[in-house]
């Protein structure tokens, strides 16, 4: 089946919109993108005023909570949350969204159920878990640590927590094993983690650079949340290719971003919205202590980033049902 899809204005991600153009699919495929006096005929013809290739969210959470304290996933089934997800991947992709990049929690498992045709959604690059240090920002400080691990792993299918170069070898391979196609890693502390500095970086070194050692021969690139400057700059020597928030990023931290040709995704949306609606939404008193610092800097970051020339990708951080759909605004 064919398909013509006919726009006022059409946006073809590179080169400049034209006027009066369409877009045809054969079953499900693009044949042709042009001038709609050049188009062929189609079985089912679509008019609309714009047309444009899907957008990419590229900092995301799938994890069917609902509140802004993630505390609630102790006393959250998985089915149930499993469930909440599959809602969340057709809101993003009616919002226009084709490709999620989602940086922790049900990604792996959800994009499978989606390439197999039973649930409908984005394209979905997963991460699985994300790996954290003990004490680190993926772990729950308030929980003992086994049974930390035991949520994590309850939840996202893999525990999280590696300390050490061959632990957090071992780690990334047991994301491979869910299917992860990126690693997220926790490069500094964290606002929604209780007991840690977003200042301060997170692991050391020589285990930093096994993760990404052991991510590269496997073909993956790594994400590294990282809010403080020491964190960024150990990330990107290590080989990082992406730096999630960024919010105290320097002069030295741009510079090497550009040097290493690292992508930054500030996932604005996400500060401004914990600012606004954090509140209500149950974000815990010791969050919304730093997320207060976080966003004061959080704006001069980005500034610093633009001026500086670093490649800069659309990332929101949403993580509650109820929150995907909105990653435009």
């Amino acid at each position: 089946m064919t398909i013509r899809i006919d726009a006022k204005r059409l946006i073809p991600g590179r080169g400049e919109p034209l006027a009066d153009a369409s877009v045809v699919l054969d079953d499900g495929k693009i044949s042709f993108v042009g001038p709609t006096a050049d188009a062929p005929d189609a079985d089912q013809e679509i008019k609309t005023d714009t047309v444009m290739p899907g957008l990419w969210e590229c900092h995301g959470h799938f994890l069917g909570l609902l509140t802004a304290n993630f505390d609630e996933l102790s006393g959250l089934r998985p089915q149930m949350a499993a469930m909440r997800v599959t809602h969340d991947a057709r809101n993003v992709l009616e919002a226009g969204f084709t490709t999620v990049r989602e940086m922790g929690g049900y990604g792996t498992f959800l994009g499978r159920t989606i390439d197999e045709g039973w649930a409908v959604g984005p394209n979905v690059y997963a991460s699985g878990a994300m790996l954290s240090q003990t004490g680190g920002h993926g772990d729950f400080h308030g929980a003992p640590l086994h049974l930390a691990r035991d949520l994590v792993e309850r939840h996202w299918g893999e525990d999280n927590i590696c300390d050490g170069p061959d632990e957090c070898r071992a780690a990334v391979r047991r994301m491979l094993r869910l299917g992860a196609k990126v690693i997220k890693i926790h490069a500094s502390g964290g606002v929604m983690s209780e007991l840690d500095d977003p200042i301060l970086p997170q692991f050391s070194k020589e285990e930093l650079e096994a993760i990404v050692d052991e991510a590269t021969r496997m073909g993956r690139l790594v994400g590294a949340h990282c809010h403080g400057s020491r964190g960024i700059i150990a990330a990107l020597e290590a080989g990082v290719k992406t730096i999630e928030h960024g919010t105290y990023l320097n002069d030295e931290a741009a510079d090497l971003m550009v040097e290493m040709d690292a992508t930054l995704v500030p996932t604005r949306f996400i500060v401004e919205f914990l600012m606004a609606e954090g509140e209500k939404k149950g974000m815990p008193e010791y969050a919304r202590r730093k997320g207060e610092e976080a966003a004061k800097k959080h704006s001069e970051a980005v500034s610093l980033a633009i001026e500086k020339g670093v490649r800069i990708a659309l990332g929101t951080d949403i993580w509650a049902t109820g929150m995907w759909g909105r990653n435009a605004e």
